[in-house]
C-alpha cells in the first residue's frame, strides 16, 4: 500500500472508442455512397426501392458522426486533463485508487505498460484500452515496489498473465486492400471514374472485412495459474495443465517453455516481442514483464511435484470407485469425523479432509471428495476454507465442481465434466496408494 500518493487518472479509452466509433461511420458512410452509385445506374425504374434502405442507413449513420464529431473532442479534452488529486494507492486483485468519495479500480492483468518519468518521481501505467495512470511516488525505489506487487498480484485467488505471440504481424489485412487497389486501377482504365472508384470503395470495404475475420493471432490469451495446474484460456476456450504432467521448465528470452509428460513443449511467451523491437518501450515496461516472468518460474519451480503427506495417506479413502454422484456423495457424508478413525471403520479428521483439498496436486477426483465429505460441516472456517480453495482452480470446470459439492450437491454432468478436464499425472498414483490406519 502507497499512503498520500498523487494520482491523475486519464481515461484515454473512452476517447479512444468514440474515435474509433466516428472513423467506423465515416467509412461506412462512404461504402454506402459508393453501392448506391453502382445501384442507381443499373436498376433503373427500381433504384429508388432499392435506395431507400441505404438512405435510411446512411441517415442514421450520419446523425452518429454528427454525434461523434461533437464528442470526440470533450472527450480527448477530459482525457488529456483528467482527475487528480491525493489517494491511497492498494495492489490486491486489482489497482485501487482510492480518493475520498471515489474508488477506482483496473485489473492487473489489463496493465501492460510502465515507464518512469525523468525526474524519477512518477510511474506512468498504462492499460491495454488506453487509460493512463500516474502515480507520484516520494522515492523511486517506489516504483519498483509497486511494479512488483502488481507483477505478484492475484485475482480471486489465482495469478493471470497476458500472452504473446513471437510471431510478425499477419499480412493478410495489407494483401486484400492491396488486390483491391490493384482492381481500382484495372477497372478506372476500362470504366468510368465514378464507378472506377465505387468499385475500388466496396472491393476495398469487402477485402478490409474478409482480412478481418480471417486475420491470425489476434485473440487475446491468458494465462492462468492456481492451486492445481495452469490455464491456457483464449477465445477458442481453455486447456488445462496439471502441474503433475510438467516434467521440466524452462527460461526462454520472452518467457518460460514447459516441457510435459510424452515430450510435448508448450513455450509461454510473456515479454511482449515488440519491447525488444522499439527501444523507446524499455524501462519500466521491462521490468514489469521480467517481474512477471519471474514470479511465474517461482510458482512452477515451487508447486510442480508437490504433494502433501496427509493428502497421500487419505486419498484412497476419498476415491470415488465407480459410482455415481449421488451415491458418492452418501458414501462421503458421514466420512469426516473430528476424531479420527474408530476401531470399526476408517474415518478422516477434518485437517486431513482439508490436507487433501487444499493440495493443488490432488487428483480432482479427491479434491472433488473432500469438499463433499467437509459439506457436513457450516461452520464459518468450514465455508471460508472451502471457498479459497475453489477460487485458487484455474480450471474452470473444477473451480464448479469444488463450488457445487461444497454446497453438499453435485451433478452427474458437472463431476464428468471436471474429472475430464483434469488429466491425472503422477502424483494421482501416489495420492492412491494409501489409506490412514484404522
Amino acid at each position: 500500500m502507497f499512503k498520500r500518493c498523487r494520482v491523475l487518472i486519464q481515461p484515454y479509452a473512452d476517447a479512444r472508442f468514440v474515435s474509433r466509433m466516428l472513423t467506423s461511420a465515416l467509412a461506412w458512410l462512404l461504402v454506402l455512397f459508393s453501392a448506391a452509385s453502382l445501384v442507381e445506374p443499373l436498376a433503373g425504374r427500381l433504384a429508388m426501392a432499392l435506395l431507400m434502405p441505404l438512405l435510411l442507413l446512411g441517415s442514421l449513420l450520419v446523425l452518429l458522426c454528427v454525434a461523434c464529431m461533437l464528442y470526440a473532442p470533450l472527450a480527448w479534452l477530459w482525457a488529456a486533463v483528467g482527475s487528480s488529486g491525493a489517494a491511497v494507492v492498494r495492489v490486491s486483485n486489482a489497482l485501487c485508487i482510492e480518493r475520498p468519495g471515489d474508488r477506482s479500480a483496473f485489473p492487473l492483468l489489463s496493465l501492460t505498460s510502465a515507464r518512469l518519468a525523468r525526474s524519477g518521481g512518477e510511474v506512468a501505467l498504462k492499460t491495454d484500452d488506453g487509460d493512463v495512470i500516474r502515480v507520484r511516488v516520494d522515492d523511486p525505489t517506489d516504483a519498483e515496489r509497486l511494479i512488483g506487487a502488481i507483477a505478484a498480484g492475484r485475482a480471486q485467488g489465482t495469478w493471470s498473465v497476458r500472452l504473446y505471440d513471437d510471431l510478425p504481424p499477419p499480412l493478410r489485412r495489407r494483401l486484400f486492400v492491396g488486390l483491391a487497389a490493384l482492381m481500382s486501377l484495372i477497372c478506372w482504365s476500362v470504366l468510368d471514374p465514378d464507378v472506377a472508384l465505387s468499385l475500388g470503395v466496396v472491393t476495398g470495404a469487402s477485402a478490409w472485412g474478409l482480412a478481418a475475420l480471417l486475420r491470425e493471432g489476434s485473440a487475446q490469451r491468458v494465462l492462468v495459474a492456481g492451486s492445481d495446474g495452469l490455464s491456457l484460456r483464449d477465445d477458442a476456450g481453455e486447456r488445462f495443465i496439471p502441474y503433475a504432467c510438467i516434467e521440466r521448465v524452462d527460461e526462454t528470452a520472452l518467457g518460460v517453455a514447459l516441457v510435459l509428460a510424452g515430450g510435448e513443449e508448450v513455450p509461454l511467451t510473456i515479454v511482449p516481442p515488440q519491447l525488444l523491437r522499439d527501444p523507446s518501450e524499455t524501462g519500466l515496461s521491462m521490468v514489469l514483464a521480467e517481474r512477471r516472468r519471474e514470479h511465474l518460474l517461482a510458482l512452477l519451480r515451487e508447486r510442480s511435484g508437490r504433494g502433501a503427506p496427509e493428502a497421500r495417506r487419505a486419498g484412497a479413502l476419498l476415491e470415488r470407485r465407480g459410482l455415481p454422484a449421488r451415491a458418492w456423495r452418501a458414501a462421503l457424508r458421514c466420512l469426516v469425523s473430528e476424531a479420527g478413525a474408530d476401531y470399526r471403520t476408517a474415518k478422516l479428521t477434518r485437517e486431513q479432509a482439508f490436507a487433501v483439498l487444499e493440495d493443488g496436486g490432488a487428483p480432482a477426483e479427491l479434491r472433488i471428495g473432500a469438499a463433499l465429505a467437509l459439506s457436513a460441516s457450516r461452520d464459518d472456517e468450514t465455508a471460508a476454507r472451502l471457498r479459497i480453495a475453489a477460487e485458487g482452480c484455474a480450471s474452470r470446470d473444477v473451480r464448479l465442481a469444488i463450488e457445487q459439492a461444497a454446497e453438499g450437491e453435485i451433478d452427474d454432468w458437472t463431476l464428468e465434466r471436471a474429472l475430464s478436464s483434469s488429466t491425472a499425472g503422477p502424483a494421482a498414483g501416489a495420492l492412491r496408494a494409501t489409506a490412514p490406519a484404522a
